[in-house]
């Protein structure tokens, strides 16, 4: 399905349970879909991007002003809350101008990332954390390989993703990419206890600019 995706930079506060407060840059990327043929009567496109820029920009100013506080250590509840506000605002506004809100992506500029998409509930979020590995296998030339773990997140999970993918890894033992790709295949679909699950490993050979997803 063709989507318009535009992006914006946003600057958001969090504060943790039992932490002081925290500031982060996301890249916000939204994309929309038109409604079966419809056609914007003023630009012309199926997706009209100035009202699509205006109603990003509304969206900064409101995310931006306000503090969103975690119920417990974990900010992903917090998150959650980022994500819900962003997706109702957004949504409202595509349905009334005969748009769809198909995607959203907040994208650190550390380099994790959360996401939504329309095929999951609106409770649903997609959580991508970032792990780097050498592989210097003897007597071969050394890989420096990075891992992007992508979580499902269920409704109400605390669960520090970041920290689950570590101690997964630290479970492996590894002696080159052959190693790795055979123990990383039987971590799909881990379940943390809270129901949250591991949907897939992105594989990153950094030097060969080489992807393969398990």
């Amino acid at each position: 399905m063709l989507q318009f995706v535009r992006e914006i930079p946003i600057r958001i506060t969090l504060k943790g349970a039992l932490s002081s407060r925290r500031g982060f840059l996301f890249y916000l990327a939204a994309g929309f879909s038109p409604k079966s043929g419809h056609i914007d009567p003023l630009s012309g496109m199926s997706v009209n991007l100035m009202d699509v820029d205006q109603w990003l920009g509304a969206l900064k100013a409101e995310l931006e002003r306000d503090l969103f506080v975690s119920k417990s250590a974990s900010l992903n509840h917090a998150l959650a809350e980022v994500m819900a506000v962003a997706r109702l605002k957004l949504a409202e506004n595509a349905e009334g101008a005969g748009t769809v809100l198909r995607s959203l992506t907040f994208r650190e500029e550390r380099g994790w990332s959360f996401e939504w998409n329309a095929k999951q509930s609106p409770e649903e979020q997609r959580f991508v954390y970032s792990h780097f590995l050498e592989l210097v296998p003897k007597d071969q030339t050394c890989e420096l390989v990075r891992l992007d773990f992508s979580w499902r997140r269920v409704f109400d999970c605390e669960g520090e993703y970041q920290h689950e993918g570590f101690r997964l890894l630290r479970g492996l033992k590894i002696s080159g990419l052959e190693d790795l790709l055979v123990q990383l295949q039987p971590l799909m679909g881990f379940k943390l206890p809270s129901g949250s699950t591991l949907e897939d490993v992105s594989v990153q050979l950094l030097a060969q600019n080489v992807r393969l997803t398990i």
